[in-house]
């Protein structure tokens, strides 16, 4: 066997393998999470018209109301502001007891009250969502 022939030989073996590392390559990226990518691939214009009907409903829901379910939207979202306030009130507590004032965040909040801060926050800020959709509307 010449050396033509084996280098022949040799780069036939090293095509061989470049072509199942690109296969294993592209069978490792399937097997990652790129389902999301793949999902948007095929539904993603269904997803968008669903989403622009809901945002169009809901944008006629709160141009449209008026007069007392306007009043009663507008104690609900109060409502959920203060109760937020509350909880975020109740969780540092503690914090304001021992003379600090100025702490911001989740690590200054001891570790038995961080669920009472962080369902504080999530209340609070759905009250204020709320509050700013009546702006959309006439009272």
């Amino acid at each position: 066997m010449s050396l033509l022939e084996k280098n022949a030989d040799e780069v036939e073996y090293l095509r061989k393998d470049a072509i199942d590392i690109q296969w294993l390559a592209t069978m490792e990226h399937r097997s990652h999470s790129n389902g999301l990518q793949t999902f948007l691939e095929h539904w993603g214009f269904l997803v968008i018209a669903v989403v622009a009907f809901l945002a169009s409903q809901v944008l006629m829901f709160f141009t449209r109301l008026t007069g007392a379910p306007w009043i009663w939207f507008f104690v609900a979202s109060f409502a959920l502001m203060f109760a937020g306030g509350g909880l975020i009130g109740y969780a540092k507590f503690p914090v304001y007891r021992s003379g600090r004032f100025f702490t911001f965040g989740l690590k200054s909040v001891p570790e038995h009250l961080m669920r009472h801060y962080r369902w504080g926050w999530r209340v609070f800020l759905f009250g204020v969502v709320l509050s700013l959709c009546l702006l959309l509307s006439r009272p």
